[in-house]
């Protein structure tokens, strides 16, 4: 009679790492799974916290120069942006909208004129009805103006929450580790916030300038239409590489539909625009914080997009940066160069810092 054969002897050590593997990978699946089904809510909860943390700075900037309560001085805050923006619009939108309606009914005309002054063959400039299709789908949430509508208020209320009690959440995500690892998972949070206060300081700082200097330079080029070009030029810069190619196009073929130097001085205008922001304003505002390479950004805007639509392409610089520094913090810093970084060897007791978010201090857990 044949012996059954005996089972497989696996030392302890190869048994436990083989169900740590198999648990990460059941974990990885589900995760990935369940941002893909829930991947628009996930990105705007994201930009959300980004828009807190700033809430939180200014308000605590201003409490301490006012003495203040910071409370007080984030509803101030809120109140003053959502004052600004109802100003603009109130003020600004009539126009705008009405410069959009005849750019709108002039586009068939001036693309023509466009193509004919700049030699182009016929239906060079127009584009396929998959296009319209295209920009729908990437506008995703903000294409109707209910989903639009909804996708605001839900970043200003977690914004708002978020930076109203930000020790509460911070707490509860150092909670999750052991008091051994609680001090590094201060430092990553804080890193983080700081890449995602520095990149919404980049932008806020880089849609105003740019806006302004189209609004001034396309007026003074008796541009028609001219503060719903620059409008949508300024509003555009907040996506990296292809967003002010895209921004700038409509000024620019309504230039050339005016006349040749009305073209070229918009091109030139555009030029000496995007030089401004790329040379002076993003590197001295996000500095290193979200320093990321332009193939990377790029690799990520085209994932990305496919993965979110236009939340994808807006939100990939801070999600990059994000993601950087759980690179170093993770892996580069305790593997590859063995800093202190590594949480399998935190710092004692006596160098652990306070709890913060965005780089301020918070209360300590008790």
């Amino acid at each position: 009679m044949t012996p059954a054969p005996a089972p497989l002897d696996t030392p302890p050590e190869f048994r436990r790492r083989a169900r740590y593997v198999v648990a990460l990978v059941t974990t990885t699946a589900v995760v990935l799974t369940v941002l893909w089904i829930t991947r628009q809510a996930v990105l705007l909860v994201f930009l959300g916290v980004a828009v807190g943390v700033l809430f939180y700075h200014a308000s605590q900037w201003l409490s301490e120069k006012t003495n203040a309560p910071r409370g007080l001085m984030l509803g101030l805050v809120v109140v003053a942006l959502l004052a600004l923006l109802g100003a603009a619009v109130y003020f600004g939108g009539p126009r705008v909208a009405g410069e959009v309606r005849v750019l709108v009914e002039q586009a068939p005309e001036v693309i023509e004129q466009a193509r004919t002054r700049l030699g182009l063959p016929e239906g060079a400039l127009q584009l396929p009805d998959a296009a319209g299709r295209l920009g729908t789908r990437l506008l995703g949430v903000f294409s109707t103006l209910a989903g639009g509508l909804a996708g605001v208020l839900v970043v200003l209320l977690v914004a708002i929450y978020t930076a109203a009690s930000p020790g509460q959440y911070t707490r509860g995500v150092v909670r999750l580790a052991d008091r051994h690892h609680q001090p590094f998972v201060r430092r990553v949070l804080k890193r983080m916030g700081e890449a995602l206060l520095g990149w919404l300081k980049g932008v806020g700082i880089s849609v105003a300038a740019l806006g302004t200097i189209a609004v001034i330079g396309l007026m003074t080029i008796g541009l028609p239409g001219a503060l719903a070009l620059a409008a949508f030029a300024g509003v555009l810069t907040v996506i990296p590489n292809f967003g002010p190619f895209i921004g700038w196009t409509p000024a620019v073929a309504v230039a050339f539909s005016q006349g040749t130097t009305t073209g070229l001085w918009t091109l030139g205008l555009a030029v000496v625009a995007q030089q401004i922001e790329g040379s002076f304003i993003t590197p001295k505002i996000q500095g290193d914080m979200v320093s990321v390479a332009p193939a990377v950004v790029v690799a990520g805007q085209i994932v990305l997009a496919a993965f979110a639509g236009f939340l994808g392409l807006f939100l990939v610089v801070p999600i990059l940066g994000v993601g950087k520094v759980l690179l170093e913090e993770l892996y580069i810093g305790p593997f590859v160069e063995g800093e202190a970084a590594d949480p399998m060897n935190p710092p004692p007791l006596s160098e652990r810092p306070p709890e913060t978010v965005g780089g301020a201090a918070l209360e300590a857990p008790a």
